[in-house]
């Protein structure tokens, strides 16, 4: 008798575990995700000594376009089709698992919108004919690798504020929508610099 509610209490607690592994996947696959930012190229937004922020996914799940300003996280393989399998093996509890380090997922700040004309005027990005006022830069950005471009439909342009020591559109062109992982909402880490976007 002793057994058998052994049993069935090891039994409860193995389906709880379970259900919680599950709903948390499922929050980091579809809903939001924790994200680390360690590189230069978002400079002076994020140091890169290391930030956490977390990143809403649901509306780019579904091709949601985010706005100008917006800082996303893109998938720089362009030239692929994404999946769901993408996704699962992207959020912070597989890739912690498997070990992968996700070096295709890239933080950026969106620039041009579907149909936006971007193009470079004595050092400064200009979006429809009008001069954009970047305060989040790092520095004025010399020319080198901008083309004039108009944004395609289902597609972003997207920068690091670090314009002068940033991989980004001017590498590898538009990023299509469905290539947006998600959109940082929260810097939570370090402490002291906790911020919302």
């Amino acid at each position: 008798m002793g057994e058998n509610k052994t049993a069935a209490v090891l039994f409860s607690w193995l389906k709880q575990i379970i259900l919680i592994i599950l709903v948390t996947m499922f929050v980091s696959i579809m809903i939001i995700q924790t994200y680390d930012i360690n590189d230069v190229s978002m400079q002076p937004t994020f140091d890169p000594q290391g930030n956490r922020v977390l990143v809403y996914l649901t509306p780019h799940v579904f091709g949601a376009v985010p706005d100008h300003g917006d800082i996303v996280i893109i998938d720089s393989r362009i030239g692929r089709e994404r999946t769901f399998l993408d996704r699962f093996r992207e959020s912070p509890v597989v890739s912690m698992a498997l070990r992968d380090v996700n070096e295709h997922l890239w933080v950026k700040r969106v620039i041009g919108r579907p149909g936006d004309r971007l193009e470079l005027k004595d050092g400064a990005v200009n979006r429809n004919g009008e001069k954009l006022f970047e305060e989040y830069i790092m520095e004025p950005m010399d020319d080198r690798g901008f083309e004039s471009v108009v944004v395609p439909d289902g597609h972003v342009y997207v920068m690091g504020d670090n314009r002068n020591r940033s991989s980004d559109s001017r590498q590898i062109g538009p990023v299509p929508v469905s290539n947006i992982q998600g959109r940082v909402i929260l810097r939570f880490f370090p402490l002291d610099k906790i911020t919302t976007y």
